[in-house]
């Protein structure tokens, strides 16, 4: 009867150990394209208060989503001024997608400061992370201009 229940939790524990592993969903490889329609009514600027632009002025707005000419989602962007001198600002969003989220994270200035590269338009985002579908997610979000207020985010999944 003790060898029984010996090789039972020996199965048990061998289980618990493989399953978790077994059942953890991978992270996204390859790439995807999105375009991002901005959406000027979901628009709010907060903060400020000083005439031009300030330190901790707040730009927010949302996009919808497409894939392959679909809905596919939403896109929820947060713009902080952290340097008036060059305009820089830190990027925020969320891509709100059926089968999880996606987390982008960028910075850019419009003026060029002392030993900085050129700034750019449309800047690249990093993906810091997701959920479910894209738990895991690292890459990177090429953003180019796809019409009048339309962005195409040209997605690539890392490991």
């Amino acid at each position: 009867m003790f060898k029984r229940i010996t090789a039972l939790a020996a199965l048990a524990a061998a289980a618990a150990a493989f399953l978790p592993s077994a059942l953890a969903t991978a992270a996204p490889e390859g790439t995807m394209t999105l375009t991002a329609s901005f959406e000027q009514r979901s628009m709010a600027k907060v903060g400020g208060g000083r005439r031009g632009v300030s330190p901790g002025e707040t730009i927010v707005f949302s996009t919808t989503l497409r894939k392959e000419g679909e809905v596919a989602g939403r896109g929820e962007f947060v713009q902080t001024v952290v340097d008036p001198r060059y305009r820089g600002i830190s990027i925020r969003a969320d891509l709100l997608l059926p089968d999880g989220t996606i987390e982008l994270q960028s910075a850019g200035v419009s003026v060029r400061p002392p030993g900085g590269a050129k700034p750019t338009r449309e800047p690249d985002m990093a993906i810091v992370g997701g959920t479910g579908a894209y738990a895991g997610a690292a890459g990177t979000v090429r953003m180019t201009a796809a019409g009048h207020r339309t962005q195409r985010l040209g997605l690539t999944f890392t490991n």
